[in-house]
């Protein structure tokens, strides 16, 4: 009887900390409801980019409910730095969300933790056929009656996708020591259009002042080159021109991500805690990891298996590292640095551990030292090989002014051993 009861409260235990735990988000998540969004391009590394009227980004997001409801959209376009940009006439507030019913799909037979899967994309989506504008796009989910916000996303609508114009490759940073001097080197070219007499909206040269790198899916982590705000990594060539350069040449490639894979129900049990079974994460400072998913994740789809399941994130270092934290992030939580997703240590496993929701399938991660060290833990290396995302900027001056992306590049670092630029 007694081992009866010892087992009831085990189970018990288990499901209130499961209840507790971190939820899965892959952008932002604002309801208790919706238990996971995922936004994804078509890309490399499933970046979410789009041009005006053609190549959507497809947004997924898991409800838990016990009937279907009709979901509203709404889409704000946004400066550089994702401010909402003020003109009425850039966010039209009478065009920017929709009305119809969003698709929807439900869940096997077994699957416990949500109900139903909505999916659409953009542009494509009934009401939002074409985009207006390009530049940065926040896209909220909303309720029915408009009155309560459930969780947003991030997209960029740009007017060309021209990879050649971006190179990257290997230099030594002088100004660091091994291995964080193994950094990559960006340059994006750009010419402006020439003008045109008959052109009702011509380029202006002194407007082309920005352009954003991101590192695979690090959506919040932008590099920055901007003409009002130089560094000493950061450089434009071509100023008072039409032909530019811009340049960064500290962008480190960090290690290759960790992995786990959750598919195998086999290997891990539904309604179970799960730890990983090759035991905790350990430094990888000076260690190389094997070949990642550019920071991806794959789901388990169609079976009573492509559930929630309960995971803890352990690694094994000493305690007092740090006294600022130790966070894990990944494509489950937009590959966001949050309090939510912070390690806490256990003097019993003399580990740092984290019991969090995770939709079931194969995940890129890492561990982030004092909310913003992205490498002490995890190593730096030429070897590994990233995805460089880049967007130039254009602030056009009509409608009061708004930031526009002329275009995207993407680009793969090279790998390797050795420095092949200066």
């Amino acid at each position: 009887m007694s081992n009866s009861i010892n087992r009831m409260k085990t189970i018990l235990l288990t499901l209130l900390v499961f209840l507790a735990a971190a939820s899965c988000i892959a952008q932002t998540i604002y309801s208790e409801r919706i238990k996971g969004i995922r936004v994804n391009g078509s890309d490399q590394a499933n970046f979410p980019i789009v041009l005006l009227d053609s190549h959507p980004v497809t947004i997924l997001f898991d409800i838990d409910g016990t009937r279907p409801e009709n979901y509203r959209i709404k889409i704000f376009h946004c400066d550089k730095d994702w401010h909402v940009t003020p003109s009425t006439f850039i966010n039209d507030e009478f065009r920017n969300y929709t009305t119809v019913q969003l698709p929807f799909e439900e869940v096997p037979n077994g699957v416990k933790y949500f109900r139903w899967t909505y999916s659409f994309t953009i542009p494509g989506i009934t009401g939002m056929e074409a985009l207006p504008y390009s530049g940065n796009y926040k896209v909220e989910i909303w309720n029915e009656e408009m009155t309560e916000l459930l969780a947003e996303g991030k997209i960029f609508a740009v007017e060309k996708i021209e990879d050649s114009v971006l190179t990257i490759s290997n230099r030594y940073l002088q100004s660091e020591i091994s291995p964080r001097n193994q950094v990559n080197k960006a340059v994006l070219s750009f010419a402006v259009p020439p003008f045109q007499a008959d052109n009702v909206n011509p380029f202006y040269a002194n407007y082309v002042k920005t352009v954003d790198i991101y590192r695979n899916r690090e959506l919040e982590r932008s590099n920055r080159i901007d003409a009002d705000a130089r560094t000493t990594n950061t450089f434009i060539d071509g100023i008072g021109t039409n032909s530019f350069k811009f340049m960064i040449d500290n962008l480190q490639p960090g290690n290759e991500y960790r992995r786990i894979d959750l598919r195998d129900a086999d290997l891990y049990p539904p309604f179970e805690m799960l730890r990983p079974r090759n035991g905790a994460d350990m430094s990888r400072w000076m260690w190389q990891g094997n070949m990642d998913e550019d920071g991806t994740s794959v789901l388990a789809m169609g079976s009573r298996y492509a559930d929630y399941v309960q995971f803890q994130f352990e690694l094994g270092i000493p305690e007092g590292q740090t006294d600022k934290g130790i966070y894990v992030v990944g494509d489950f939580n937009g590959w966001k640095v949050d309090e939510k997703w912070r390690l806490q240590y256990d003097d019993g496993m003399k580990h740092y551990k984290l019991l969090c929701r995770l939709r079931r399938g194969a995940y890129d991660y890492q561990y982030v030292l004092n909310g913003n060290d992205w490498i002490s833990l995890e190593g730096n290396d030429w070897r590994t090989t990233n995805v460089y995302t880049a967007f130039l900027y254009y602030h056009d001056v009509r409608f009061g002014g708004f930031d526009r992306i002329l275009l995207s590049a993407q680009k793969k670092s090279p790998g390797g051993s050795s420095p092949n630029s200066n």
